[in-house]
């Protein structure tokens, strides 16, 4: 009989992720700016080495080990499709199976109860299962912010259209000055018809990162459902639920997880999960022993991808998520510090260092944002993305350098001269 655990063993690379990147010395605890160290991870990219990627906060670059895990598992399902006995047990697609150990792989990284946590195809997916699922009464607010992602604030919009409900988007400043300027702002928004605050983690046109423990706890002192849009945060800067002590966190790791694109999760605290029904209804449409489980199947899918994303949940354990937040960061700042010394040069992020990480949005005086993108990949190969009309989102990750950065400061530098 295959199980699905053996079947992906065979069929994947993700289980010698581990024993890989101590083989080749990666494993030791080194700083945040060791080059060796990092010349080394970057090796384990098949980015091309004369193209530099800075667009993390759209899709992460895939390491060779994730590629690997799905190209071996598409390549099994075709040999030997005909294997499959259906026996319980064995998992050949995805949707349907608990998929638990996988499930558990990330509740680790996020604090959370495996029956806590579901796998998604994205965030747009999580976030319609909660706004979908949620029982709210015509004039029930929904408190967002004024910078939300269409894919994280659409499911309520529809809820507004569909339901009557009131979504009000709370007015933050650009840049944000501090974490307590978001907090007020949002304190003063509250009203008694205020049922769910739904807000990001980490803005994606911004890049800051908002008082979200803070807003939380407000929030529950007051009874209101809180839903955290990780897209930006997970993989990116620590995310612990239980410390931040939201209701609901939906994220994806295709962006800074580095998975295959086509994988998500949501997060459910356990006592609020039953509030949230089924959209996506299979077989467990109403199983309340595994909520995760629940919301987990929704039909077929593709357990290649699965495979991927967990050998990317290996990837990024072996090294440690604390080393590459720290990375991350790093980075960041490296960047900030670098263009603050531009004349010409305005910044979008913020300037408190506890509201930035590894996203830094920023443009040049009389250029636009598109121009900067195209002339940063015409004369360098370097890519960032426009971000809104005048500015640019740069993005640094493990398989950024601080010579990329170096080669970008004198784009920006060069072209602040005019």
């Amino acid at each position: 009989m295959t199980n699905r655990r053996n079947f992906l063993k065979s069929a994947s690379t993700s289980a010698f992720a581990v024993p890989l990147l101590a083989r080749r010395g990666l494993a030791a605890p080194l700083m945040p700016d060791d080059p060796q160290y990092w010349s080394k991870i970057r090796e384990q990219f098949l980015l091309a080495p004369d193209k530099v990627f800075f667009n993390t906060g759209t899709i992460g670059a895939m390491p060779r080990v994730v590629v690997e895990a799905v190209s071996a598992h598409l390549r099994k399902m075709a040999t030997d499709i005909a294997d499959w006995d259906y026996a319980p047990g064995a998992e050949w697609i995805a949707g349907y199976g608990p998929s638990t150990e996988l499930r558990a792989k990330a509740a680790r990284l996020l604090n959370a109860g495996v029956k806590e946590v579901a796998l998604t195809e994205n965030v747009t997916a999580a976030a319609s299962f909660v706004a979908g699922g949620l029982e709210l009464s015509p004039g029930a607010e929904v408190l967002i912010t004024d910078q939300e992602h269409a894919g994280g604030r659409s499911a309520w919009l529809v809820a507004a259209k569909r339901r009557k409900v009131v979504v009000t988007p709370v007015k933050l400043a650009n840049p944000i000055q501090g974490p307590e300027q978001v907090l007020e702002a949002f304190k003063r928004a509250i009203t008694r018809q205020t049922k769910v605050i739904a807000i990001s983690h980490v803005i994606t046109g911004s890049g800051a990162i908002l008082p979200v423990k803070e807003i939380c706890a407000e929030a529950r002192s007051r009874g209101i459902l809180t839903v955290l849009d990780g897209a930006q945060a997970f993989g990116h800067i620590p995310v612990d639920v239980k410390d931040i002590g939201c209701d609901a966190y939906v994220g994806c790791f295709h962006k800074w997880l580095l998975s295959p694109a086509g994988n998500g999760f949501l997060y459910l605290r356990g006592d609020r999960a039953q509030e949230v029904w089924t959209t996506i209804a299979s077989g467990n449409w109403d199983n309340h022993e595994d909520e995760g489980m629940r919301f987990t199947q929704r039909g077929t899918g593709s357990l290649s991808m699965l495979a991927g994303l967990e050998a990317a949940l290996d990837f990024h354990t072996s090294i440690g998520p604390e080393r590459v937040q720290q990375r991350i960061k790093y980075l960041g700042d490296y960047l900030r510090d670098g263009l603050r010394q531009i004349p010409k040069v305005s910044i979008t992020t913020p300037s408190d260092k506890a509201m930035n990480a590894g996203i830094t949005v920023y443009g040049i005086e009389g250029i636009s944002g598109h121009q900067l993108q195209d002339e940063m990949w015409a004369r360098d190969r370097l890519r960032p993305r426009a971000s809104g009309q005048h500015s640019v989102r740069h993005c640094t990750h493990i398989y950024n350098s601080t010579e990329e950065i170096d080669r970008a400061l004198r784009i920006v530098r060069d072209l602040a001269k005019g």
